[in-house]
C-alpha cells in the first residue's frame, strides 16, 4: 500500500456467504477484503502480504469507502 500501485476492485465470494466479498488489489496483489459478514455486519480482513506498506490516511477511507458501496449495492 505504498499509494504507487494501481489500485481496483474485484469482486470475490463463495458459495458459502450470504454477501458477497469484493477484494482490492494493487496492481495484482491482493491487499484487503471488505464486505457485510451473514450476520450483516460490515469488515475489513487485511492480507497478511501488506505488512510494512504505507498509504496515506485520506487514500485508505477514499478505498474503504469505495469498497463499502460495492458491498452495500451487492447487499
Amino acid at each position: 500500500m505504498t499509494g504507487f500501485g494501481t489500485y481496483r476492485w474485484r469482486k470475490a465470494t463463495d458459495i458459502d456467504r450470504e454477501y458477497a466479498l469484493f477484494e482490492l488489489l494493487e496492481d495484482d496483489s491482493p491487499v484487503l477484503d471488505i464486505g457485510f459478514s451473514d450476520e450483516g455486519l460490515f469488515e475489513v480482513s487485511f492480507n497478511p502480504n501488506i505488512g510494512g506498506k504505507v498509504m496515506e490516511w485520506d487514500q485508505l477511507m477514499k478505498l474503504l469507502a469505495e469498497g463499502r458501496a460495492l458491498a452495500e449495492q451487492d447487499r
